[in-house]
């Protein structure tokens, strides 16, 4: 076969032509990628696009975490752009579509919309606000986050609207896990591997937001991992955008671009490392990291987590709640006897990790552990029966969500229950009469304590007396006035019995009767009617 020449010219035409093509077909991919700056192998892993498919222009996020810029003319007037990503059922995430072509003036030229298809196509959601104001894209209208109801990929389909826009400006999609902060979350983190660097699992990255000045993040490693880093971004100031009562980041900063301690956000080893970070020197060793900001703004935040070898499940908690944690028993102990085993229940103000009872009984010569069975707030244990007499002294030690180390002491003794009863008194009595109070404390030696208390409408009478061998007392008392009267007996408890009370008698007390209360007087004027009944019969028979 003949091969046909070609001259300079009608070469140089046909690299001209072919470069012109590869600009057409070639030149959107870039743009998705235009922040050139932030390149990065972690964004190239895992964003990447895919032009006029049977979908049409679709960019696939493979973690949420990155954002996507589309330049300028990239999502031409009544055309769209798709992006897919993978979302976990009923977790939190922050997604938004900001950037130029955001305009609260009176003039706005781009008009772009939004909807929001879930794993099975079927459309969720459209966001149609009016040229130049962002969308809310939660997942109702004043949602400030979107929470998906399946698992999968969703999709996100930016339409530049051919009714309303007049414009093509550049836009920054982003979404990204939102996690709360004072509680613990978990991400199952991979290291590096030799040959091919980054894995799925290397480096993930949320975000959360406080208007508290203080923050303390804490991260616990397994032993099978060793962690690269860990980073804090401060992403936004006082004069950010804010949707639905949220702030947005510094757009340049999501893609690396620091100023004044705002962005420089990143998932690379050798870039800016934040605001605050911390590494592991060997695998297994837990990390912190602690940041003060210079004001207490709500600030929006970034956390990104960078394996380095090995793997395992990482554990960690964003912590700005700084309240001293607390323990309250949950009720009175109420009497412990020998035959009891004891619960021991305290509540703290705060979630409980972990707790631990030790007791003792014998002043902390030695002591006991006990594993606290943790119910969100509630720590419980129960400290086995004891014999009479003995004091049981514990405390408790206990670790809330918050790493508030928590301590509670507390006592008790356990002592066996007696019984006191009042047999015998008088139902009926006169005033001055001794009256007398018979009865027995039961499973006491002889020789015990007891007081007696006599009460009337207006008088109280206190008398003190002491059991007999058999367990048996009597007190005598004279009451000076009328009316009833009430008697108990009480035993004020030793080292190995409680206190007890007997039961209430009552008295009726009387007046005299008419003889016994007037006898004196009636016996005298008997006597003295007899005497001068006398003296008249003498007189009489000496008259005779």
């Amino acid at each position: 076969m003949a091969l046909k020449h070609v001259s300079y010219r009608e070469s140089t035409l046909v690299v001209l032509a072919i470069a012109f093509v590869l600009t057409l077909v070639f030149s959107p991919f870039s743009s998705v990628n235009a922040k050139a700056e932030w390149r990065n192998s972690e964004y190239e892993n895992f964003v990447y696009t895919r032009l006029n498919s049977p979908q049409g222009n679709v960019t696939i996020v493979e973690k949420p975490m990155f954002p996507v810029h589309f330049n300028e003319s990239q999502i031409s007037i009544g055309s769209n752009w798709s992006i897919v990503v993978p979302l976990v059922a009923n977790h939190t995430y922050h997604v938004y579509c900001y950037g130029e072509w955001v305009h609260n003036g009176s003039a706005p030229k781009t008009d772009y919309d939004i909807y929001v298809y879930n794993p099975e196509g079927i459309q969720e959601s459209e966001h149609t606000e009016a040229a130049g104001l962002p969308e809310h894209l939660g997942s109702r209208v004043n949602h400030t986050f979107f929470v998906p109801q399946m698992t999968g990929n969703y999709t996100f389909v930016i339409e530049n609207d051919i009714r309303q826009s007049n414009g093509t400006q550049a836009a920054t999609f982003m979404i990204i896990e939102n996690l709360e902060t004072n509680r613990w979350h978990s991400r199952y983190i991979e290291g590096k591997t030799t040959n091919q660097g980054s894995t799925f699992n290397t480096s993930w990255a949320y975000e959360f937001v406080t208007d508290k000045a203080n923050i303390e993040i804490w991260i616990k490693v397994p032993h099978t991992l060793d962690m690269y880093e860990a980073r804090l971004y401060a992403m936004s100031d006082a004069h950010s955008l804010v949707i639905n009562n949220m702030p947005l980041p510094w757009e340049p900063g999501l893609y690396g671009n620091l100023t004044n301690g705002v962005g420089g956000y990143n998932l690379d080893s050798e870039k800016y490392r934040g605001v605050a970070y911390a590494s592991c020197e060997f695998r297994g060793q837990d990390m912190f990291l602690n940041f003060s900001a210079n004001n207490a703004t709500k600030t929006l935040y970034h956390l990104v987590l960078i394996g380095e070898s090995g793997a395992g499940e990482v554990e960690f908690l964003i912590k700005t709640q700084f309240e001293n944690g607390s323990l309250i028993p949950a009720g009175l102990l109420g009497r412990v006897y020998p035959t009891n085993s004891t619960t021991i229940t305290y509540i703290s103000n705060f979630e409980l990790i972990n707790a631990v009872l030790e007791y003792t009984t014998d002043s902390w010569n030695s002591s006991q552990s006990i594993n606290m069975n943790v119910t969100t707030k509630n720590c419980t244990a129960v400290i086995p029966p004891q014999r009479a007499g003995t004091v049981v002294e514990y405390r408790v030690l206990a670790k809330d969500i918050l790493m508030n180390s928590l301590v509670a002491n507390g006592s008790y003794t356990v002592k066996q229950s007696a019984s006191l009863n009042i047999t015998s008194v008088s139902e009926k009595a006169h005033v001055g009469e001794n009256v007398t109070i018979q009865g027995m404390l039961v499973g006491l030696n002889s020789s015990v304590p007891l007081t007696i208390q006599i009460m009337s409408a207006a008088e109280t009478y206190q008398v003190e007396t002491r059991t007999m061998a058999n367990g048996t007392f009597s007190v005598v008392f004279q009451p000076n006035s009328t009316g009833t009267w009430v008697a108990q007996a009480t035993f004020s408890g030793n080292d190995l019995f409680f206190a007890c009370d007997s039961n209430q008698v009552m008295i009726k007390i009387n007046e005299q009767p008419f003889i016994a209360k007037n006898g004196i007087y009636v016996g005298g004027g008997f006597i003295g009617a007899i005497a001068v009944s006398g003296v008249v019969y003498f007189i009489r028979k000496r008259k005779q």
